[in-house]
């Protein structure tokens, strides 16, 4: 009985998703990470930002008249460089490998196949892997892989999504967004608190034809 249970809600998710006109496509941009980075002292750090890639894969479920549901999975590449003031080191550069679930509720204006369409949810990533380059006051160097563990860097970061973009015509769109980290990527009180933010630029391909 309790399997039934279980397996009820996957069923009806399946079924919605089966009656559902359904739409898959592929998507890909470049974004630019930065962080609010606070030492264990309270004290703001200063963040230099870098830039980095997103490739992934996308779904839209129809739900309503203009409101759909898109979820997407795509891989990303992030980096950004901590600076630090009363420390022996001088900045942390990390360089971050992850696995992003964005879970995105969109509402258009497209009509004849060109229009906007805004886009807002969560999203929730896993940190693949990741190398960290300390840097010294003397100026020497470090590379290490970045430990995830507790007390460490956490593998799980989740953000509030926001986008807006414009569709062409049956295949392509294109959107900006801005990603806010909803907590710390470092676990515990070891460390500082790193809370990302990332602003995305992407273009959208679908091979699928919509329906008006």
């Amino acid at each position: 009985m309790k399997k039934h249970v279980y397996l009820l809600p996957i069923m009806l998710l399946c079924s919605m998703i089966v009656t559902a006109q359904v739409q898959f496509g592929f998507k890909g941009g470049l974004h630019y990470t930065n962080a609010k980075a606070v030492s264990k002292d309270g004290e703001d750090l200063n963040v230099i930002g870098g830039g980095g890639i997103h490739l992934g894969t996308q779904m839209k479920v129809s739900f309503d008249k203009n409101v759909y549901f898109v979820p997407q999975l795509q891989y990303a590449y992030k980096n950004f460089t901590v600076e630090y003031n009363n420390t022996d080191t001088a900045s942390i550069k990390m360089k971050m490998h992850y696995l992003e679930i964005p879970l995105l509720l969109e509402y258009d204006l497209i009509k004849e196949n060109r229009g906007f369409f805004f886009q807002f949810g969560p999203s929730l990533s896993v940190a693949l892997a990741g190398n960290e380059t300390i840097t010294g006051k003397t100026g020497g160097t470090q590379d290490s892989p970045i430990k995830y563990a507790f007390n460490a860097y956490g593998r799980m970061e989740a953000n509030l999504v926001a986008n807006a973009g414009y569709q062409f015509n049956r295949f392509m769109q294109f959107s900006v967004g801005y990603a806010h980290g909803l907590g710390s990527i470092v676990d515990g009180d070891s460390g500082p608190q790193i809370t990302p933010r990332m602003v995305t630029a992407s273009l959208h391909y679908w091979p699928t034809k919509r329906k008006n």
